[in-house]
């Protein structure tokens, strides 16, 4: 699979989104490019691929506190 491909897929994807890119599974749905397509030879991690795009990687969220939850 081509590295340029990849990388123009991910930014058709997020302009149709607004902005926003897709997760892996949206993006397999959508183009047919498989994990084992980009993994590991092209990157180790889908949030690099985003970034290599021109995109902020998705974050974890964050545990809610003790506090919030006894609330």
């Amino acid at each position: 699979m081509d590295k340029t491909r990849i990388l123009e897929e991910i930014r058709r994807l997020a302009k149709a989104n607004g902005g926003k890119p897709p997760g892996v599974a949206v993006f397999e749905r959508e183009t047919g490019v498989r994990n084992s397509d980009w993994f590991p030879h092209l990157w180790v991690r889908w949030g690099d691929a985003v970034v290599e795009a021109g995109y902020e990687a998705n974050t974890l969220q964050a545990a809610y506190s003790k506090d919030f939850l006894v609330a």
